[in-house]
């Protein structure tokens, strides 16, 4: 067991882990003299369980996680290496895995990433050959030859709209059935959401351990937050204010920054967190700052809620109102009415149930048909007739593993900028994906399943990862035929 782990499973709330950003450059540069030297002092210090190294964060192309995070491991240090999907095919991610085991690099944090923003002569294009969910299982499945991981997961509770909202929960649980042992929360300002989390992850989630994530602002970054710049990160308009009033101060605010974020820290420990994720500082001196004060501020940490909230107004609530953070019921609330599903997802629903449900009669008679074609070698032509028919009513892109049943009739291959088959990322901002201008899959799959009850368990199910050797094939004949996820879902995963 990792000190990380060990931390964690001690369950008192000091797991205190501090974010470290690579810079655009050699181990060697100028820039990583000083991060390490930073790392060094950070290492030292007993009340710091682990550096944690992000991983081309935002989307811009820096130092790789490893280099930075075995330089911290030579060190002495405990580090955690954050590994994004963005970049790397699962193959890839799969040989990572192994040079991580190989280093006694066994805590990471599983993420999807941020969409690329720029690379060598123009933007790169983002790989997303599978998602958070199935880097969980890999890391999983890969301790099984060698030293297991510790997994971390990222879950994104501060969304204004319960659409947005709730698959977020929804997720976090698939990610823990996949392999994760611990969530860490997105950067934002409104301990309500905070302690909702705590409370479904007791009693309605999966009980693992959850770290804050607390991030000392800037004016600068206080107005990229407010713009929504960095995905899935929100500024209310009257913390904006809030922050461009600290800055006016002859620091620039700093120190009051410092100060907010330690009464974060505080607060998430009052509340039962398993600790803190600490990002955006500048140095080692300023993290001691902020755990000193901290410390300070923990016996009277219930008088700090005011101090660090600043909620959306008419943020959706998955809890009855009460005093935080102990919350006057475990129900939820009344849920916001569901509207009416679009004509198009019923139909598709009625030819599900009539043609694509293994269990009608419709399916039996399509195996029959599509056995006869490939034993005739005439499927050809019913290819070319599905994606007459698919690609203008969803935007299908022929991988021939097709996910649309999952995600209430939507391709995540035409429409997802990530490929997200097993629920959002956390880039959403009221329904709209970090690309702007479209809508997110998810937060339709979930308006569009509300009025039939079933949004709820949209993500009860195996996580999708399709294979990529059935591209350009029918999805049809091979969903028929038993090729695609579900028929591996139904035999353990074997194809």
């Amino acid at each position: 067991m990792s000190a990380f782990a060990d931390s964690l499973a001690r369950a008192d709330g000091r797991t205190t882990v501090v974010e470290l950003v690579p810079w655009a450059g050699p181990l060697q540069h100028e820039d990583g003299e000083r991060h390490r030297e930073t790392a060094r002092e950070l290492s030292a210090d007993p009340r710091i369980t682990a550096l944690t190294i992000t991983d081309n964060a935002g989307g811009h192309v820096r130092l790789g996680p490893l280099t930075l995070g075995k330089a911290i491991h030579d060190m002495g240090g405990e580090a955690v290496v954050h590994i994004a999907c963005r970049d790397r095919s699962r193959a890839s991610l799969e040989s990572v895995a192994y040079g991580l085991a190989s280093e006694g690099l066994t805590n990471v944090l599983a993420l999807s990433g941020d969409y690329p923003k720029e690379g060598y002569r123009g933007r790169s294009r983002g790989v997303f050959d599978i998602d958070s969910v199935g880097l969980a299982s890999l890391l999983r499945d890969a301790g099984e030859h060698g030293p297991s991981f510790t997994i971390g997961v990222a879950i994104n509770p501060f969304k204004a709209i319960e659409a947005d909202l709730v698959p977020q929960y929804l997720k976090l649980a698939m990610k823990v059935r996949a392999g994760a042992h611990l969530a860490i929360t997105q950067v934002g300002y409104d301990a309500r959401s905070w302690s909702e989390l705590l409370a479904w992850n007791r009693t309605l989630g999966p009980g693992v351990p959850l770290l804050a994530g607390v991030y000392v602002l800037t004016r600068g970054v206080a107005r990229v937050f407010r713009d929504n710049q960095v995905p899935g990160i929100r500024l209310s308009a009257e913390q904006l204010a809030w922050a461009e009033k600290l800055a006016a101060a002859d620091d620039k605010g700093r120190a009051a920054f410092l100060e907010f974020a330690a009464k974060q820290v505080a607060v998430a420990r009052g509340m039962g967190f398993a600790g803190t994720y600490i990002a955006g500082t500048r140095n080692d001196a300023e993290v001691d700052r902020i755990l000193d004060l901290a410390e300070g501020f923990e016996s009277d940490w219930q008088t700090l809620l005011a101090d660090i909230s600043f909620p959306e107004p008419n943020a959706y609530r998955m809890f009855e109102p009460g005093d935080l953070p102990q919350l006057s019921s475990e129900r939820p609330t009344k849920p916001t009415r569901a509207r009416r599903a679009p004509l198009a997802y019923r139909f598709n629903r009625l030819v599900h149930d009539a043609v694509f449900d293994p269990e009608s009669t419709g399916f039996e008679l399509a195996r029959s048909f599509y056995s006869r074609l490939e034993g005739a070698r005439l499927g050809w032509p019913a290819h070319v007739l599905e994606q007459a028919v698919k690609y203008p009513m969803f935007h299908c892109q022929d991988c021939g593993d097709c996910s649309l049943p999952d995600i209430a009739y939507q391709c995540p291959e035409g429409v997802c900028a990530k490929n997200q088959r097993n629920g959002p990322c956390g880039g959403t901002l009221n329904g709209e994906c970090e690309v702007p201008g479209v809508r997110c899959i998810w937060t339709e799959a979930y308006d569009r399943l509300k009025p039939y009850g079933e949004h709820l368990t949209m993500l009860e199910r195996e996580p999708v990862i399709q294979d990529n050797i059935l591209h350009g094939t029918s999805a049809w004949a091979n969903t028929f035929l038993g090729r695609d996820h579900y028929a591996r879902d139904k035999q353990g995963g074997e194809t």
